[in-house]
């Protein structure tokens, strides 16, 4: 019976805890945003590395939208031009946020393999506004949305293409075992 009424009260709490939040807006946890009076580090010039890579760019460089760092050159074709420095001042390089590799971010979708056909049609829908969001105003939606209408026909053709004949990366590797720590 306790564990009856912990089941129920763990449903109501959750229950109130969802009619409490606003209909269209996201759980808070779901969008990680920073706090209003975040500073983001000072580029104090030092040259940033990953590992297996020669390349090296400062906290700047990182953080222009119009520069889209290729760590490991050699692994992937040449970037078009608007994958690696987009076209000022509305677009946006397409390697900095999808990455020159094109696996993306939490934030934003792996491209690398995905038929032309269809980085067009996404392409076209968030300009057209038929690929919508919850939270429409916020970062990378809002960044996609800008992008897609001032992207030309050509520049998005070029990225397509390019991120279409990308391999996809392996992003994670599952691996079962019959050991297990026991509880403590």
């Amino acid at each position: 019976m306790k564990k009856f009424a912990l089941f129920v009260c763990v449903i109501s709490t959750l229950a109130l805890g969802t009619a409490a939040q606003k209909k269209d807006e996201p759980p808070a946890w779901a969008y990680v945003v920073p706090p209003p009076d975040y500073q983001a580090p000072h580029d104090d010039g030092s040259l940033r590395h990953v590992p297996d890579s020669t390349s090296a760019w400062t906290l700047t460089q990182l953080r222009d939208f119009f520069f889209a760092p290729d760590w490991h050159p050699a692994d992937h074709p040449p970037m078009p031009e608007v994958v690696a420095h987009g076209r000022k001042p509305g677009v946006f390089a397409c390697g900095f946020c999808h990455r020159a590799d094109g696996p993306g971010g939490p934030e934003n979708a792996s491209l690398a393999g995905l038929p032309e056909a269809y980085i067009l049609q996404q392409m076209a829908d968030f300009r057209s506004g038929a690929r919508k969001s919850l939270t429409p105003d916020r970062g990378p939606v809002a960044a996609m949305t800008s992008v897609a209408k001032a992207v030309n026909a050509v520049e998005a053709a070029s990225a397509a293409a390019y991120f279409s004949h990308l391999k996809p990366r392996k992003a994670i590797t599952v691996v079962e075992t019959a050991w297990c720590r026991k509880p403590m």
